[in-house]
């Protein structure tokens, strides 16, 4: 019973964004070191993704200030909109292992360090010594 609870723990610790990737600490995936984490190439990949939706034409500086029901108003509730990729990217760089400061109130997010953090994860994945395995 105490393994099984002590399994549930560890389990649960290495599921949380901010957890390092136990795939990457067991080498049985190729992970990226940026930004003072390690993870693994597909998460670095669907991060970038996100990235791409929040920043292109910088439409996340102006997602910042919107409240949900302006972003869905401007959207149509299309998940494809531009404004509403934007605030859904935002929510999965906000739980993401990538450096910049979380503010509780969205409004008070510095874009520009969501941006900093994107072009790093973009410049260590490019990076050929950033990779390990």
């Amino acid at each position: 019973m105490k393994k099984l609870f002590l399994l549930l723990i560890f389990t649960a610790f290495t599921q949380s964004a901010n957890a390092f990737d136990i795939k990457c600490k067991i080498g049985s995936t190729r992970c990226i070191k940026t930004q003072g984490t390690e993870i693994t190439a597909d998460n670095a990949i669907t991060l970038s993704d996100y990235c791409d939706d929040f920043t292109r034409n910088d439409i996340g500086r102006a997602t910042l200030h919107m409240s949900i029901q302006r972003i869905l108003e401007i959207s149509g509730k299309n998940i494809n909109h531009p404004v509403y990729s934007a605030y859904y990217a935002f929510d999965k760089l906000y739980d993401s292992p990538l450096k910049f400061d979380r503010k509780s109130n969205v409004e008070d997010t510095n874009y520009l360090q969501i941006k900093q953090s994107c072009m790093q994860l973009n410049r260590d994945f490019y990076n050929d010594s950033k990779w390990t395995k």
